[in-house]
């Protein structure tokens, strides 16, 4: 074989050699590069999983959660009692209520105070401590002489002292309350409402024992705040709610709205203006009373 044949076949084979090289770098690249995409897909799909399965449980979570808050709702509602029978024995029906609003925002109609009057019935005098006014509405009567004679029972010596007024007597009290503030009608109204915006001229409230600040310091008042709502009553006009109700505190003047609804909105620390809204009750609902309702003065067993 001559020099020159020789060199020739070392030149091919480094040749082939280079190629083989070459390939081999280019296909081990190749490798490197598909599994850095391979891995770099798996990490997003991990990434994805994970945030799929925290989204799941989330919202899981939040099914679980508003379905646990209906389910309080729902087994609130349920836990409410369709009657109660008071420790003096007297039955009285849980859900009926009257929720008419009487307000300085919205006034009673011009002939209410002639209308209500065949739905009035007088106050035993055993219930109360006022001979000037003696009438209460009849669907109220059941409910607060039951209260009374419960607190009497407790040798606690509630009194029915105000009930329903008529629009002259709310009158008179307004004229002489605007006396007192120097001819200010609004300053007076916050104190004493005018003629038609009065819950006493619905005969759905009561004043006990006294219309004055001392009142919050007896054993009535404490009573009422325990017991009140058992009967369907609440505090009308609570503190620091004059803003919402547009009259001052009044610890003596108590409100009859049923006792499932005295219970919810003590629960809530809401008045009735507020619980009206909460609830988008119509506020003239059930004017005069349900003459269906079962709530006569007749029920009442002394």
């Amino acid at each position: 074989m001559t020099e020159k044949r020789r060199k020739a076949i070392v030149r091919r084979r480094i040749f082939i050699t280079v190629v083989v090289l070459i390939l081999a770098a280019v296909i081990a690249l190749t490798a490197v590069i598909v599994g850095i995409i391979k891995g770099n897909s798996n990490d997003n799909n991990s990434v994805s999983s994970e945030v799929s399965s925290v989204s799941s449980e989330q919202s899981g979570g939040q099914s679980a959660s508003d379905a646990s808050e209906k389910n309080e709702s729902e087994q609130q509602e349920n836990s409410l009692p369709s009657a109660v029978t008071t420790p003096t024995g007297v039955t009285l029906d849980a859900n009926f209520g009257r929720l008419l609003l009487t307000n300085g925002s919205n006034p009673l109609p011009d002939d209410y105070d002639t209308n209500v009057r065949e739905y009035l019935v007088e106050i035993d005098e055993k219930y109360r401590n006022n001979n000037y006014v003696t009438q209460i509405h009849r669907d109220v009567y059941p409910y607060i002489t039951a209260m009374v004679a419960a607190a009497q029972a407790d040798g606690v010596d509630l009194r029915v002292w105000s009930p329903f007024r008529s629009y002259a007597i709310q009158n008179d009290l307004f004229q002489k309350q605007v006396a007192r503030a120097g001819g200010d009608e609004e300053r007076a109204a916050t104190v004493v409402a005018r003629p038609g915006t009065s819950e006493h001229n619905t005969g759905l409230c009561a004043d006990f024992n006294m219309a004055d600040d001392a009142f919050e310091s007896t054993p009535m008042y404490a009573w009422m705040c325990e017991h009140a709502e058992d009967y369907g009553f609440i505090l009308r006009y609570p503190k620091d709610k004059q803003n919402v109700t547009g009259v001052i505190y009044e610890s003596w003047h108590w409100r009859f709205v049923g006792i499932n609804n005295a219970k919810e909105i003590n629960n809530l620390g809401i008045t009735l203006e507020e619980y009206i809204e909460t609830k988008g009750i119509n506020p003239d609902v059930d004017m005069y009373g349900d003459d269906s309702a079962g709530s006569s003065a007749e029920q009442i067993k002394d």
